[in-house]
């Protein structure tokens, strides 16, 4: 999968889980999501072709950094970049657009369904998982619900590494639990095939 569509799963899922906590409406957290990656995209191209930002646009570029740019590597933790280093090794910040506003007005589409599915095979109520861990259970369970054309794997690691960026030191572990499990249940033909 593509960057984009990379990013725009990590912006769906915290999107998502700002819905999930505020119950704002779904277009009002589009537009802001949208508006910081124009900004961030902005402040970026700005900062790589003269350095001329205010202390005031490159903390916000430092923020949006934090939210939008994508890691770089595997492994523990790295040292902390300067502004420089860090918009040198971040992506281009090009979203998907389509497939982010996709995500965050689908997967409440489908909620009873994709809900359902998650409650299968959790091991707990759907309202005792971590929200952070929720949403992005979601997003991957919408991915293998309702969109075939998603391999399995790209749909469940795209979720593990979610989890791993977003949610606690082990929740990446539980997340692929579930995950495995909805895949087994909904894309069972395809794993089939792919043991083939």
């Amino acid at each position: 999968m593509s960057d984009r569509r990379t990013l725009a799963r990590r912006c769906a899922a915290q999107a998502l889980y700002q819905w999930q906590m505020s119950r704002a409406e779904l277009p009002e957290i589009e537009r802001q999501f949208l508006t910081e990656l124009r900004t961030a995209r902005t402040l970026l191209r700005r900062l790589r072709s003269d350095g001329a930002l205010t202390a005031a646009e490159r903390d916000s570029l430092e923020e949006l950094l934090e939210k939008y740019c994508l890691p770089r590597s595997e492994g523990p933790e790295p040292e902390p970049l300067d502004l420089v280093e860090r918009a040198r090794q971040c992506g281009s910040l090009e979203l998907h657009e389509g497939y982010f506003k996709e995500l965050l007005h689908q997967v409440p589409g489908h909620l009873e369904a994709i809900d359902a599915a998650i409650g299968a095979v959790a091991d707990r109520p759907l309202e005792a998982i971590d929200p952070v861990e929720r949403a992005i259970l979601r997003l991957s369970g919408y991915e293998l619900l309702f969109k075939p054309e998603i391999p399995y794997r790209v749909a469940v690691n795209e979720g593990i590494d979610l989890a791993k960026h977003f949610g606690a030191t082990q929740s990446y572990k539980y997340v692929n639990g579930i995950l495995d499990r909805i895949a087994r249940t909904h894309r069972a033909a395809e794993i089939a095939a792919r043991r083939r």
